[in-house]
């Protein structure tokens, strides 16, 4: 069955085509190396839906719902590489952290203590 196409032309800023195919493709690797990643992913989107949902009452038109559409998905997957990032870095710091880690283990044995009392 024949669809019917339409385009939609809309106006943006000039970094939203790059930013666009960059989230495609963050989502994507992401995706690759971790399955369960989707969860997260569709979680952090919805809740930036839930950001904007006042801008997506407000769009006058489809092209304007499929402007905050985008904007609102490319949004959700830097957030997400941002997330993954940070993740990636504290758990770098936290297996070179000998010192860190001795006190975390040193006070989680003087509280077990306390409770086995």
């Amino acid at each position: 069955m024949p669809i019917a196409e339409k385009t939609y032309t809309f106006r943006a800023s000039e970094d939203l085509d790059p930013r666009a195919r960059e989230a495609l493709s963050t989502l994507s690797l992401l995706l690759e190396e971790d399955a369960g990643a989707l969860d997260q992913a569709m979680a952090v989107f919805w809740i930036t839906v839930l950001r904007h949902a006042r801008d997506f009452e407000q769009t006058e038109n489809q092209s304007a719902l499929f402007r905050t559409t985008l904007e609102t998905f490319v949004e959700a997957a830097e957030k997400l590489a941002r997330d993954r990032e940070h993740l990636r870095e504290y758990e770098q710091w936290a297996a070179e952290d000998e010192e860190g880690r001795a006190m975390r283990v040193a006070a989680l044995k003087a509280a077990g203590a306390r409770w086995d009392e």
